[in-house]
Parts: C-alpha cells; sequence; structure tokens
C-alpha cells in the first residue's frame, strides 16, 4: 500500500497497486503549473482511494486531460488523461522513501532556458515518450542577456505580474515542503518587492506555509507563483512561470539533505545541503 497526502492534509490517498517508474516532464504547462519539471508516476485509477476529493481543483491543461491540486495549500497532486484507465501522481506528494527510480524525460524540446537537464543518461524524448524513440541529448535554449525588466503568468492567465528591473538568478529547493507542494523539487528567482507588480491579485490564493511565510498559487488553474517573506524586501517567484527568455540561470541547489530518493542531480551547479548560502546569491 503506497500512502500519500498534500501538504495542508485535506486530501490524502492510498494506491493498492505497484507504480509505475517515473517520468520527469519539461513541457511549458508543466513548468507553469509546478514551478518545477512535472515528477509523475502512475497507477490504474481503480487502485486509489482518495479522501477528501471535495477538496479537489481540477484545470483542463487540454481537450483531452487535466490537473489535480489542493484548493487549500495548492500541492499539486494528479493528471489524467479523459478515457484512460490510469491516473497519475505527483512524486512529491509520495510518502517518502519511495523506492522508484526516474527513467526516462519527456518534452525535452520545451525545456525552460533557465536550467540544464543534466547529464544522468536517462533517455529523453522531444515529446511524448509514447510509441516515441529517444533523440539526442540538446543544449538547454539560450536564456539571452540578463534582463531589467521581466513579466510572467500562471497557466491560465488569470494571474500575471511585472517586475521593474533585475531578478536574482535561480535556485532549486529540494525540500521536503517544497517537494511536497511542487510535486518535484521547485526553481525559484526572486524580485525586489519595491519593482514588482500583480495583475489579478483576486485571483490568488495564500497558504501560509510558516511562520514568517505564505506561498501564493493561482484559484483557477492551481499554478504556484510565489513564496512572499514577510521579514525581506524581496518576494521569491517561480521560474517556471518566468516569460522567455528569462536571461537567468540556475546557480545553486539547497536543502540537497532532504533530496527525494528517485531522482539524481547532474547538472554540475553547487550544491548545499541547507539553505545557509541562499541569501548570498546576488541581484
Amino acid at each position: 500500500m503506497i500512502k500519500g497526502h498534500c501538504v495542508c492534509g485535506r486530501v490524502s490517498f492510498e494506491i493498492a497497486a505497484a507504480l509505475r517508474q517515473p517520468s520527469l516532464c519539461h513541457c511549458n504547462q508543466c513548468r507553469r503549473i509546478h514551478g518545477a519539471p512535472g515528477a509523475y508516476t502512475s497507477a490504474p485509477a481503480s487502485a486509489f482511494r482518495i479522501d477528501g476529493a471535495e477538496n479537489l481543483g481540477w484545470h483542463p491543461t487540454s481537450a483531452r486531460a487535466e490537473q489535480g491540486f489542493c484548493t487549500h495549500c495548492g500541492a499539486k497532486l494528479f493528471w489524467r488523461e479523459h478515457g484512460s484507465p490510469d491516473l497519475d501522481v505527483t512524486m512529491g506528494s509520495l510518502v517518502a522513501p519511495t523506492s522508484l527510480r526516474l527513467d526516462r524525460h519527456i518534452f525535452t524540446r520545451d525545456q525552460g532556458d533557465y536550467y540544464e537537464i543534466g547529464r544522468d543518461a536517462l533517455p529523453r524524448y522531444a515529446q511524448s515518450s509514447r510509441d516515441a524513440d529517444p533523440v539526442r541529448p540538446q543544449t538547454a535554449p539560450d536564456p539571452g542577456p540578463a534582463r531589467i525588466s521581466h513579466s510572467g503568468r500562471c497557466l491560465c492567465g488569470a494571474v500575471k505580474y511585472r517586475v521593474a528591473g533585475k531578478i536574482r538568478d535561480v535556485i532549486a529547493c529540494h525540500c521536503n515542503l517544497c517537494q511536497h507542494l511542487h510535486g518535484y523539487a521547485p526553481s525559484y528567482c526572486a524580485a525586489r518587492k519595491a519593482e514588482f507588480a500583480v495583475e489579478g491579485e483576486d485571483n490568488i490564493a495564500w497558504y501560509r506555509s510558516s511562520a514568517h511565510a505564505r506561498r501564493g498559487f493561482c484559484k483557477d488553474c492551481g499554478s504556484t507563483l510565489f513564496w512572499w517573506p514577510e521579514d525581506r524586501d524581496t518576494v521569491s517567484i517561480t521560474a517556471g512561470s518566468l516569460d522567455r527568455p528569462t536571461g537567468l540561470k540556475t546557480v545553486l541547489h539547497i536543502m540537497v539533505a532532504e533530496k527525494r530518493d528517485y531522482y539524481a542531480i547532474a547538472d554540475g551547479v553547487p550544491q548545499m545541503p541547507d539553505n545557509s548560502t541562499a541569501d548570498t546569491v546576488p541581484f
């Protein structure tokens, strides 16, 4: 029996079946929604028992599929294709250890420009891996030069933002809370609050994830967008929600001591077991 839940605990589930080896999806939709690539495994939908399903929000990501998230904490949980007997579940929502291993990268043609997929020797697929052949590894898209203004949005467009100034390069966080909330280790840049403006603020749901910070996600599509510390003059923004080109690069992995068991970090970027050096990354 495999168990999992959202961050706030209003949605929990059990799976009475073996899980398939997970994939990491680099498509634009996953990055917008998760603030990270989408890490998913799957099992027959009939094997799931979900408690608190009334707290699930379902957003159509296409004409054929929809994404499920907790409407209270914003945790990314499920993806399902209409008519399919299977239900996909995020790796971050599973109770660790998972005893699974990432076995492929998919939709690599849509990879974000702020990170490298890494040298993990896993097969890569330009789109879906279904009835497809792997492709050769490609270099990451060019993020372009550093920018002095930025824009971004949630997947459905109900929340948009602009930054009238430089933003900090990207830090990937591997802490348990972030992985549980995003479904995989998320990547965050940061902006000065005085240079940050939001359109559609009424569409943001806020979840207090600690005594000093809250997380903002779109009420409609569930896209996780912001980490808002109340004792700082900056706001952290999911790199996946930025419009391209970002002009950014990933410069640090933090909280690696809490990294999950199913993936490796193979991009050559410096790693820290905790977050002790995160505040030293300059704008």
